[in-house]
């Protein structure tokens, strides 16, 4: 028996036996449970977009949160800073204000077909500090500031 007819017969082995070995191999699932349909609204959208210009917007901070509140049908940016005063937050805010008009208010017409207005956004403003749990600083809410009341210490 020469080298090649030696071959022809091993390598038919050698693929009979890796298609015996996949098929008694199980394979892995995954969780189905994350096959579930979802209906991904233009909210959900419109806030994934808007997550992501705000990672790439200079300036901004990169600590927000933004998701889409079914319930109450708008998209709620929760902002974590370390301004504890309510001017800073509205300024911080207020920047965030400005890319949604000049960025994301353009994406919801064009991509979606309706204008995104104030009612749509909530902003909030959380103090990150070192003491206790992050307090709301203000919030801006269907286009109106809502100021939260001083942040009292446990001790007080």
């Amino acid at each position: 028996m020469n080298h090649r007819t030696l071959r022809v017969p091993l390598v038919l082995l050698g693929l009979l036996v890796v298609a015996v070995a996949a098929g008694t191999i199980p394979a892995r699932t995954g969780n189905p449970k994350l096959s579930t349909p979802y209906p991904y609204l233009a909210g959900d959208d419109i806030a994934r977009r808007m997550g992501g210009v705000f990672r790439t917007t200079a300036g901004l901070s990169p600590t927000t949160l933004i998701d889409y509140d079914r319930k109450t049908k708008t998209i709620v940016v929760e902002i974590i800073g370390s301004g504890a005063e309510a001017d800073g937050a509205k300024r911080e805010i207020e920047a965030f204000v400005a890319v949604i008009h000049d960025r994301i208010a353009p994406y919801a017409k064009e991509r979606h077909g309706f204008v995104l207005g104030d009612r749509d956004v909530t902003l909030i403003y959380y103090n990150d500090g070192d003491e206790d749990t992050p307090y709301e600083v203000a919030r801006r809410q269907d286009g109106k500031y809502v100021i939260a009341p001083a942040h009292q210490s446990s001790g007080d």
